[in-house]
């Protein structure tokens, strides 16, 4: 076992060839973790053009604890290289996990997200005992450290920023320092001609980012696309949004497109639909709106309403496992609308 810093895990895992076959992210950092998970992701698919990506979700395993292992020395339906994805919320899947490892695989990647495990936990002792495997522990950092690290890193560019204005920058971007170190170098470009930023400034624009992140992540779900889905959800969350509210945006425009793509039933084209519609849709979002629907059939978007209906239940329910169950369901979604070749 190798223990590997967050900051060092996009260079130690990225393909069975190299240094470890399989890795556990965990710790009390979801922003953090997510973002990890993530770039794992882009890596393995920008380096691996064919190669095949597997997710398992808790229900996924919970209702077949020996499918991972089966996935695991399976080869990809086109020999490529496969990199499997678990999130592990539940001790069932904990085991599951800890079964394949204790019986092996040779030829694909596995990547174990667990959220924060107590160093007594099975699942985490299996991965401190395997020589090749990693583990990579994302911990917050307090509030005053990343205040401090945001003072001084400003300074360094020669912008001064009220306090109350990094105390903003801070809480949207969580206990993330690494998230917080990138925002603060955009932030930097606008600062006025005096090098200064406000909270009024900041506010500004971490509205306008906000706004941007959504529309990316429903542009994403309705076209489609699950690893840009997932990236937009987790930016979402790193910008402190809640997952409910992700949710409800999402059922908003699906009902939307619903409504559309009903209207489209009489034989109208989309662009037609788009530019008579009322209240009008902004011209910008006309293209948007009309490669979705080229995209999404009316049953598959009824079926991804259903969908979005039980998600919003869930997360009311499952307040402290709301995000997992919003990324649950965007990548389900996306799959839905996905068109293969």
């Amino acid at each position: 076992m190798a223990v590997v810093k967050p900051g060092g895990f996009e260079a130690a895992f990225s393909s069975p060839s190299r240094k470890f076959k399989g890795a556990l992210i965990c710790g009390p950092n979801w922003e953090l973790l997510n973002r990890l998970k993530n770039q794992a992701v882009r890596n393995f698919i920008s380096s691996h053009p064919d190669g095949e990506v597997v997710r398992f979700s808790d229900p996924d395993l919970v209702a077949d604890t020996g499918r991972l292992l089966e996935e695991l020395q399976s080869i990809s339906m086109f020999g490529a290289d496969k990199l499997v994805l678990v999130d592990a919320a539940s001790s069932t899947v904990h085991k599951a996990c800890i079964s394949a490892i204790s019986v092996g695989w040779s030829d694909c990647l596995l990547l174990v997200t667990a959220g924060d495990l107590k160093k007594s936990s099975p699942l985490r002792k299996e991965f401190e005992a395997s020589p090749d495997l990693a583990i990579s522990v994302c911990f917050d950092q307090s509030a005053a450290e990343l205040r401090e690290f945001s003072a001084s890193f400003m300074s360094g560019l020669g912008v001064t920023i009220d306090r109350d204005a990094i105390d903003l920058v801070v809480d949207a971007v969580g206990g993330n320092a690494a998230l917080l170190q990138s925002e603060l170098g955009k932030l930097a470009s606008y600062a006025g001609d005096n090098g200064t930023l406000s909270v009024a400034d900041i506010a500004e624009v971490i509205a306008g980012n906000e706004a941007a992140s959504m529309e990316s992540l429903i542009d994403a779900v309705f076209t489609g696309r699950a690893d840009a889905a997932v990236q937009a959800i987790t930016t979402l969350q790193q910008q402190g949004q809640q997952p409910a509210s992700v949710l409800i945006a999402l059922t908003s425009h699906c009902t939307l497109l619903v409504e559309m793509a009903s209207a489209m039933e009489t034989g109208r084209r989309a662009e037609a639909v788009i530019k008579d519609w009322r209240p009008p849709i902004f011209f910008k979002r006309h293209s948007a709106l009309a490669a979705q629907l080229a995209v999404c059939s009316l049953p598959q978007l009824l079926m991804a309403a259903e969908r979005l209906r039980v998600a919003n239940s869930e997360v009311r329910r499952k307040s402290l496992i709301g995000w997992p169950l919003a990324e649950r369901f965007v990548i389900s979604a996306a799959g839905l609308f996905h068109r293969r070749s």
